[in-house]
């Protein structure tokens, strides 16, 4: 099975290899299989920008190693979130998603959406007598 992508510059047209196409897939679930990392960045995604304190506040059991090491990686491996200095004295830093992350907010969406309709039901329905 051969995947073609369509850019909107150009009406070119390229297979991705299955070999790439696994490449992406695991790139994809080094992703999305981190814990936090959806949570942040549907966070990100509904509140818009938030300082560190805020966004720790607002993610249930979350703790600061645990938050800072997920920021880092969305920063830094990933690219979908930034982290902006708001202030220098004393030092205030935000964080907000990247135009690459405002990208991937239909899958978080979906995602969402999904585990919603089918996970939180699903458990409800076993729970009912």
């Amino acid at each position: 099975m051969s995947t073609h992508s369509e850019s909107s510059d150009t009406k070119s047209t390229s297979v991705v290899t299955p070999s790439q196409s696994q490449e992406t897939l695991i790139s994809m679930a080094n992703l999305l299989g981190r814990k936090w990392h959806l949570i942040i960045l549907h966070q990100l995604l509904t509140e818009g920008a938030m300082g560190f304190g805020e966004l720790k506040g607002e993610i249930d059991h979350i703790s600061s190693k645990v938050l800072s090491d997920s920021l880092d990686r969305l920063e830094t491996e990933h690219e979908l979130v930034e982290r902006r200095i708001v202030s220098e004295k004393p030092v205030r830093v935000e964080y907000a998603v990247t135009d690459q992350g405002r990208d991937f907010a239909p899958i978080v969406d979906r995602i969402h959406e999904w585990g919603v309709e089918h996970v939180v039901s699903d458990r409800d329905s076993r729970n009912c007598p």
